[in-house]
């Protein structure tokens, strides 16, 4: 039989089975338990079913390769900046004040006492003008009053040194001539006592009359009266030689004297004119040996106590970056774990990662009350007010790359830092839970 036959036999048996309306099976039964001597069909499968066979196979390989050598590497993502190894040395106004001069610019090296900036603290009367430029007139005024003091007191005290020497050579001379008549007038009584004791010998032989005698005793009484009085004029010469001497060894005394209480007395008035000029005037120095970085100074603008006006990064000081972490991302950070550094100042999507070493983790933290002015924004990238720990990290390379050339860092860059924690292959990570649930039922 032709298949063409079987086709239309098979078709007047489709069209015949509508007639068995009142059958008790359905149609489609009855057509199903009719014989099939055909067999089954089987369709062929095509190029493109193979296709994505082979491409599920390949798929599901390839999930299974991955999970198996693929690895997952957890890291804890914090934030700080970047501070030198040294710190970074904040200068002050000790007191409010107009600058009126910046001696330095912006990553300027210094030496430690180097000026860097003068402000000025004058202030202004409707009376006297700028009242401390007056002040430090006057003083200046009484110190060079006391400097020519001085200097008359000086020449004052070398009169009295070379009056009391004239005196004294004139009081020796004086004295050399009393000692000669002294001795001259000594011979004279010496030689009226002689003549005294020969007229009484002649007056005993009655050769000399009583009044030439009385005469010749008067004139010794009379010559030993002259010497009495040219010893007592030595003796007053004498006290006046001594006291001229000792005005000649004083004189020197009270110079120096004077001369210390003039020190002292310039001294206190320096004092208070270098007070008075450092009330007008401050003259803020380096602090130490480093570069100027910071600078917030100009001329004209105001000084306060609260804001710094610059900072030095002392010399030879590497930067590192500290970071500030939350507690809740703490449990894991250890020294010597990688880093990978992304500075906001260099978008790692244009310029990439940088590494570090983790070098410290401190072991307490900080409240918030405990931060600084500076340290305190940190609490807000948080989101809360919690604790912070520090974590010190040090640096695989002090430059960016930018552009094919490297860009030193500045200190207080802001960063966001990936610490690397742990690395783990994914199949571990996907069964990790039954690992979890295999401890517990062993415990």
């Amino acid at each position: 039989m032709s298949q063409d036959g079987s086709d239309s036999e098979l078709a007047a048996g489709q069209k015949q089975l509508p007639i068995h309306r009142e059958s008790l099976f359905r149609a489609e039964v009855l057509a199903e338990g009719q014989a099939q001597w055909l067999g089954t069909v089987l369709l062929e499968p095509r190029l493109t079913h193979w296709m994505f066979a082979l491409f599920a196979s390949a798929a599901v390989m390839a999930i299974v390769l991955l999970l198996v050598f693929g690895s997952y590497t957890r890291k804890a993502r914090i934030n700080g900046w970047l501070v030198p190894e040294q710190g970074v040395v904040r200068s002050f106004s000790p007191q409010a004040g107009v600058i009126t001069e910046v001696l330095v610019q912006e990553g300027m090296a210094v030496r430690k006492g180097s000026p860097v900036l003068v402000i000025s603290t004058e202030m202004l009367s409707s009376a006297a003008g700028a009242t401390r430029q007056e002040v430090v007139r006057q003083l200046k005024r009484r110190r060079d009053s006391m400097m020519q003091e001085k200097s008359v007191q000086v020449r004052v005290f070398e009169n009295q040194i070379n009056d009391a020497r004239k005196k004294l050579d004139i009081l020796s001379a004086e004295r050399k001539h009393l000692e000669v008549e002294v001795g001259l007038q000594k011979t004279k009584i010496e030689m009226a006592d002689r003549t005294a004791v020969r007229l009484r010998e002649l007056r005993k032989r009655d050769i000399v009359t009583a009044p030439r005698l009385e005469e010749a005793e008067k004139e010794r009484l009379d010559e030993a009266a002259k010497l009495q009085a040219l010893e007592r004029s030595l003796a007053t010469l004498e006290r006046e030689q001594a006291e001229a001497w000792a005005t000649l060894q004083a004189v020197p005394l009270r110079r120096q004297i004077q001369e210390n209480e003039s020190e002292r007395s310039v001294a206190a008035l320096e004092q208070d004119l270098i007070e008075a000029e450092a009330r007008r005037e401050i003259v803020i120095t380096a602090p130490q040996d480093g570069t100027i970085t910071g600078l917030q100074a100009e001329p004209g603008g105001n000084a306060t106590t609260s804001i710094p006006l610059f900072g030095i990064v002392p010399s030879r000081s590497k930067l590192q970056a500290q970071l500030f972490s939350p507690s809740r991302g703490i449990g894991f950070l250890r020294a010597g774990q990688r880093v990978l550094l992304r500075y906001q100042a260099f978008p790692y999507q244009k310029f990439g990662f940088y590494g570090g070493v983790v070098t410290t983790v401190s072991r307490s933290a900080l409240s918030p009350a405990e931060l600084n002015q500076t340290l305190a924004g940190l609490t807000a990238l948080f989101g809360s007010n919690e604790p912070i720990y520090r974590v010190t990290v040090e640096l695989d390379r002090q430059t960016a790359v930018a552009y094919g050339q490297a860009v030193a860092l500045q200190p207080g860059m802001q960063l966001e830092a990936d610490v690397l924690i742990e690395s783990r292959r994914l199949i571990e990570w996907v069964l990790e839970p039954l690992y979890t649930l295999s401890g517990s039922w062993h415990a």
